[in-house]
């Protein structure tokens, strides 16, 4: 009888598991080279007294889920915007990209969306600023996980936002 129950209770707990087995969703980073956009002032240098505002890509979340011929995934950014002392507030756009690397340099290996922000008028005023439902198709080939796969979200930066974050990482 013992016999009987134990299989009973094992047998129970099978029958409550998915028989769907879903594959894990692609890796998801901010790229750190490009999480922080600093816009100076129009005209003036780049010392830190000529920052008009920061933004910087601080946190994620997302989900992934099975679709005919790949992965959809659905990411939320959060980030923080600070005026800095060149401050003049008012609104600001604030692109960024979702890519996946292995697809470059086609055009799905990179979407560029836009953030309207609202700059605030005093120096070192913060902003919480978020986009949410952002969604990514990664089409997969047969049996391929989709955990082969890279996304990478961060700021589209022009060249000199480029060279002037990867000068201030490595100091």
């Amino acid at each position: 009888m013992k016999k009987f129950v134990c299989c009973a209770v094992v047998l129970a707990a099978l029958g409550g598991c998915q028989t769907q087995i879903l594959p894990p969703c692609p890796s998801v980073r901010i790229d750190s080279t490009t999480a922080n956009l600093v816009k100076f002032r129009d005209g003036g240098g780049t010392s830190p007294a000529d920052v008009a505002y920061e933004a910087q890509l601080v946190s994620f979340a997302g989900s992934c889920e099975d679709v005919d011929d790949g992965i959809a995934v659905t990411l939320d950014v959060d980030g923080v915007l600070a005026a800095g002392p060149a401050t003049q507030g008012g609104r600001a756009d604030l692109y960024y990209f979702v890519a996946i690397p292995q697809f470059f340099p086609k055009p799905e290996g990179k979407s560029i969306f836009r953030i309207r922000a609202n700059v605030p008028r005093i120096p070192g005023a913060r902003e919480e600023i978020s986009e949410h439902g952002i969604r990514v198709f990664v089409p997969l080939k047969d049996l391929e996980p989709a955990a082969a796969y890279d996304i990478y979200v961060g700021f589209q930066l022009d060249d000199a936002q480029l060279a002037f974050n990867r000068t201030r990482q490595q100091q």
